[in-house]
């Protein structure tokens, strides 16, 4: 089977994009969540083991080997099917 070149940058830049894409979206999610966060002042302090017991925003996220690996072999599997229907459409467009 022969690889053509100028799909393969093509499924390559569509997925880096879907990608830059995701993150951003996840960026604006934030920014709007905590432009719009109001913290409730007045009750924080009548208990202080609330106070101490709990974390205002946030999680905690690992991003050790297996994650990483995961979110590769997710990136690659995209560009490759990404790569198979625009060649397959290709040919059929040829064929007709």
């Amino acid at each position: 089977m022969k690889l053509n070149k100028r799909l393969v940058v093509e499924s390559i830049i569509v997925s880096l994009l879907l990608t830059v894409g995701i993150i951003c979206w996840q960026i604006i999610q934030g920014m709007i969540l905590t432009y719009q966060y109001e913290p409730a002042i007045v009750n924080s302090y009548a208990s202080v083991e609330k106070l101490q017991s709990t974390v205002a925003f946030g999680t905690v996220v690992r991003a050790d080997l297996t994650f990483m690996l995961m979110s590769g072999a997710g990136l690659i599997l995209f560009t490759c099917l990404y790569y198979y229907v625009r060649s397959r459409i290709k040919q059929r467009k040829a064929h007709f």
